[in-house]
């Protein structure tokens, strides 16, 4: 029986008891960390990747986060000293990379953060989650979302250049899910599509829905092409309303686009404070998106002692008490929930309906 326990359930509640303390002019360790191992590689191709919208012009980022200094820098987030302030989740991702491409690095980092009894996320593309080391742990984590995108082999080779893969990542599921059974375990496996005209059926997405349903997974995310390549599935949104009253014993929802916010939305961003990237070169970063060499770190977590140590010298400097979105030069592709909380009329709605203690 899997024994580790969610130090925080609710996420907006950690997110709103950080806010709350920043306002006040406290300093607390964000309650979410983003890890990109690696950066600028990735084993697909995929027509519609947001992330490598400017890859051209960016270098990637050094992958220093292997062995003991992957370890080590996660201790120095993880302090036994500051333990009454540690991060609650871990999400293990890349915006523009698949964080698998390091699974030899990740297995130690993520036994290290079950260790601590840590919320751990991984977001992957699937195709890796092969391995008995690696999938019986994977087995054991909080939450696994794969981006599937397409519902059969001939789509996902043509549009994310892998020939089998829609085939491969049907089998890990199956595979995951009985080591997720043999072990008693609470992982919520989630499934992601992108629409577009091409590739979108409604019947076929139905049945697909159905087969992930049979095989394990409990919940499904649909959204249209961002990148707007391929242009929009006008039904999608009622269609997958439509579908999820249909099918019983799953969630299956629609997802808007993110969204971007205008230059008088808000001049200062919280990511910094609430929810940082640790990017593949050991530094942190204001959140996924600026996680390359296109943007500046605001901290060196490496040749720092603790995380708190890197926040009281960036923070202590008063032009730093909240990162200027002018000084990270980033378009405001906000994710929505740290959006809400920097768009002000949104962050009072959240601590309206929250408890923070």
């Amino acid at each position: 029986m899997i024994l580790y326990k969610n130090p925080e359930i609710i996420v907006r509640k950690a997110l709103s008891r950080c806010y709350v303390t920043s306002r006040a002019g406290g300093l607390i360790s964000p309650p979410v960390i983003d890890i990109h191992p690696v950066s600028g590689k990735c084993n697909l191709k995929c027509r519609w990747c947001v992330g490598k919208l400017d890859r051209e012009t960016i270098e990637p980022l050094p992958n220093i986060l292997r062995g003991e200094v992957f370890i080590s820098t996660l201790n120095k987030i993880l302090s036994p000293y500051w333990k009454h302030l540690w991060t609650s989740r871990f999400h293990i991702c890349g915006s523009d990379s698949e964080p698998l491409l390091a699974g030899q690095d990740l297995i130690p980092a993520i036994r290290f953060l079950l260790q601590r009894h840590r919320i751990v996320k991984l977001i992957t593309n699937g195709l890796l989650l092969d391995g008995d080391e690696l999938v019986k742990l994977i087995s054991r984590i909080s939450e696994l979302s794969i981006s599937l995108d397409v519902i059969n082999d001939d789509d996902y080779e043509e549009y994310k250049g892998f020939k089998g893969g829609y085939s491969k990542i049907i089998k890990n599921i199956e595979t995951i899910n009985e080591y997720r059974s043999l072990y008693g375990s609470d992982l919520n496996i989630m499934v992601t599509f992108v629409a577009t005209p091409k590739t979108y059926n409604k019947q076929n997405w139905k049945e697909c829905f159905e087969l992930l349903k049979n095989i394990g997974v409990n919940e499904i995310k649909t959204r249209n092409d961002l990148n707007k390549t391929y242009g929009l599935v006008e039904s999608l949104k009622t269609d997958i309303e439509n579908i999820d009253r249909d099918i019983d014993g799953i969630k299956i929802t629609y997802n808007a686009p993110d969204k971007p916010y205008s230059n008088y939305d808000f001049n200062y961003c919280l990511a910094t404070r609430l929810w940082p990237t640790l990017g593949a070169d050991g530094c942190l970063y204001p959140c996924a998106h600026t996680a390359n060499s296109k943007y500046e770190p605001f901290a060196d977590l490496i040749s720092s002692n603790s995380i708190m140590q890197a926040y009281r010298e960036y923070f202590s400097h008063p032009t730093n008490s909240f990162t200027r979105i002018s000084e990270i030069g980033c378009k405001r592709q906000c994710p929505p929930t740290i959006g809400s909380f920097n768009y002000p009329e949104d962050a009072r709605k959240n601590l309206c309906t929250e408890y923070f203690f």
